[in-house]
């Protein structure tokens, strides 16, 4: 029987770590662009800023990375980044949803770049190290599988809260007061409940105690043909999370008979739709496993999202019901990639630990994160772009009588027919391409079960060698 060393608590912590943790993305991932363009900024300028601050966010993770894999403490290499991050992160997510008293355009506009920039700094010095502590509380892949699979749950039930708070308070308070109320409650809770990643859990996969060089860094990313499959995958598939991305304009413009569901919690319906389908799937991921590889389930997980997009495409919008199941369907294999990817890029650290005999995970998911963030930063500006090009009208905010009053234009055909295209075709192109890369992806079955063995013989073999050399 395969040995375990992971607590229940442990797995608790860090899934509630990650509940707190998407609060704050999910803010800023769903609303950060309808936020700027609700704030008067053109669609393409808002669009620019977070395309361009992702891009330079996604390049400083290798470099933070290598910080986290040159670092050595008694609490580890990943735990120390989660203990004090969390206090800028608070800082920085206020300051996004501020909108400053500025007439000129371009100092409006600059701000919004400088504390978008800022932020996503930040929460990179938490996020690499965070993600990376999956390889290092376990040595065991299936501990490890469950262990993100239930911080995927707790992330995707975090992401909920946002998409019914801001609704609210931006119809009772303004656009302006409102946003600014949601960055502050979600900044200081979320960077808060965060902090259980630190105090949770243990780290129990060591690294040799020698520098690793730069250009040895940088080579666990080329040289590992594993990593770059998933960076290439992943990066063809960016527009499949454009549901994600568009849903705050899909709720508030193209939905306009939701039936029963009053329209102040669309938003929160359709985003708990495709949570319905991505909480069961990451849940069922630990069991698929037993059955199929990853590379199996990730195949099997993009036709399926391909199909349910085609499908959803052909039905349309005019049916709420009809439209939040196939939303239920969508999510799907939303829900598998999101766990499934942070298991191929552990799998990358093993595969590179087996080739140089050093395990980096902290660029090695880097490298997750980077494409994580470029994927966010693509999807927006591609729905950034496709704003302009279908000549969406944004709101306008004025004061009347001491009180906020908010404006919202009727869009035309033409728009309502291009929002509904940023759920079902684009999506489904990057379904499919994300499919090619990983049809490459040889490491699997028994070559990977020999890898993993001669890892296990490498480890027991270190600790053998330690205890002789602690009791010497």
């Amino acid at each position: 029987m395969e040995k375990t060393y992971l607590k229940k608590s442990e797995t608790l912590s860090f899934a509630t770590s990650a509940f707190g943790r998407s609060m704050i993305y999910t803010l800023m991932s769903t609303f950060a662009l309808i936020f700027y363009t609700d704030m008067g900024i053109k669609p393409t300028h808002a669009g620019a800023i977070i395309f361009v601050a992702r891009i330079f966010d996604a390049l400083n993770d290798p470099i933070m990375g290598m910080i986290v894999d040159k670092t050595h403490t008694k609490n580890g290499k990943m735990r120390p980044y989660l203990k004090w991050a969390p206090i800028p992160i608070a800082i920085t997510t206020i300051l996004l949803f501020f909108t400053p008293n500025i007439e000129s355009y371009a100092l409006r506009v600059a701000y919004a770049a400088v504390t978008y920039i800022l932020w996503g700094v930040c929460f990179t010095i938490q996020d690499i190290p965070f993600w990376g502590l999956s390889s290092a509380v376990t040595p065991n892949e299936k501990e490890r599988t469950t262990f993100v699979s239930t911080a995927r749950i707790g992330s995707t039930i975090g992401g909920i809260l946002p998409t019914v708070l801001v609704p609210v308070l931006t119809k009772s308070a303004g656009l302006r007061t409102g946003y600014f109320l949601c960055g502050c409650i979600f900044g200081i809770v979320g960077a808060g409940i965060s902090l259980l990643a630190y105090f949770g859990t243990k780290e129990r996969v060591e690294t040799k105690s020698e520098d690793i060089t730069v250009k040895e860094l940088f080579g666990s990313i080329v040289k590992n043909k594993l990593l770059l499959l998933v960076i290439f995958a992943s990066l063809l598939g960016s527009t499949m999370v454009m549901a994600q991305t568009a849903s705050a304009y899909i709720g508030q413009y193209l939905i306009k008979d939701p039936g029963i569901i009053p329209q102040g919690i669309l938003l929160t319906v359709l985003t708990v739709a495709i949570g319905a389908g991505m909480l069961p799937a990451m849940v069922l991921l630990p069991i698929l496993r037993k059955h199929f590889s990853l590379k199996q389930i990730y195949i099997g997980s993009a036709v399926m999202g391909a199909i349910v997009t085609t499908i959803l495409w052909f039905i349309g919008y005019s049916n709420i019901y009809i439209f939040l199941i196939a939303l239920v369907f969508y999510g799907i294999p939303l829900g598998i990639f999101n766990v499934i990817t942070y298991a191929l890029v552990a799998d990358a650290v093993d595969y590179n630990e087996y080739k140089t005999g050093k395990r980096t995970e902290g660029v090695c998911f880097a490298a997750q994160t980077l494409i994580s963030k470029a994927n966010a930063g693509i999807s927006t500006f591609i729905v950034s772009f496709m704003l302009e090009k279908i000549a969406f009208k944004a709101p306008v905010e004025e004061v009347v009588n001491g009180e906020a009053v908010t404006h919202y234009f009727e869009q035309s055909a033409g728009t309502m027919q291009g929002l509904f295209a940023m759920v079902t075709i684009v999506p489904c192109v990057g379904f499919v391409l994300c499919i090619l890369p990983m049809l490459f992806n040889t490491y699997t079955g028994k070559k990977k079960e020999k890898v993993l063995a001669e890892l296990n013989e490498r480890r027991a073999k270190a600790e053998e060698e330690t205890a002789k050399v602690t009791e010497e």
